[in-house]
Formats: C-alpha cells, structure tokens, sequence
C-alpha cells in the first residue's frame, strides 16, 4: 500500500518482496558511549539559541557520518535547540569528505540530512602575520 499510495504523488518507491514488523520499543538497554570533543550552548539576547558540537576529525571514518547524525537527533530531543556540528581537519582529503551531506533514507526520500559545517585547510586561510594573527587569535587558532 505504501509504495502504491506514494507513486500517485509522484515518489516512486520499488515495491516489497516481503515487508516484517519490527519491535516499536526504541529504548537501548545497553550503554552506548558516545562522546563530542566539545560541545557548547549559544543563548542570544532576543530568546533563540543553539548547540554547537564540535569535532576533530583527522581521517575518514567510515563510523562517523552515523555517529554524527545521532550527535544532532540526540542533542535536538534533549535540549531541545537547534545543533550546529563542527567538523575541524587538518588535511583536505579529510576535510572534502566530511563537507558532504550525509542523506539518512532511501535515495527518493532522505529522512535526515547531516550537513556538518566544515574548517580545514581548504577553507581556512592560512594566517602567517603575526600582526593579522594578534588581531583575530581565534580565526589565528584554526
């Protein structure tokens, strides 16, 4: 039904060999150690506010992009604010991989999307100054 259902609105899913009903119950009973290099909680003035969620990456992984999009549902459900996730790398290689968006569905309909924003050599200039780099110590940093 659901696959007929949606190719009248013109989302075209294959239609199921088999389809099994699976435990409703999304509790985890086991620990499940997951852990940010840093996270941070922006208030503004005006109300809004986020979280900012940031980590290094030093290699493709290729548990990270799964590690990321719970990071950002899980951080979303327990404060409740809006997660920014912060991706940092030292090489390029590294860091055009993790500037891709992760699409969590199946290609017609992604679910979720991560869109880590990414700072790494390719989009980060380099501050060799020692003037320019006094000025902005943060930006100098990264």
């Amino acid at each position: 039904m659901f696959p007929r259902a949606l190719r009248k609105l013109g989302i075209t899913f294959p239609d199921p060999v088999a389809v099994s009903f699976l435990p409703t119950d999304l509790t985890e009973i086991r620990p499940l150690e997951r852990r940010v290099d840093t996270l941070l909680r922006f208030d503004s003035a005006d109300g809004s506010g986020y979280l900012l969620a940031v980590e290094s990456q030093s290699a493709q992984s290729k548990a990270k992009p799964s590690a990321w999009a719970y990071y950002a549902a899980h951080l979303y459900a327990k404060y409740g604010l809006p997660p920014v996730l912060l991706v940092t790398c030292q090489d390029r290689a590294t860091e055009r991989w993790a500037a891709r968006p992760i699409d969590i569905g199946p290609p017609q309909w992604a679910t979720l999307t991560v869109r880590p924003l990414v700072l790494g050599p390719g989009s980060v200039p380099v501050i060799t100054d020692p003037e320019v780099a006094a000025a902005d110590l943060p930006l100098a940093v990264l």
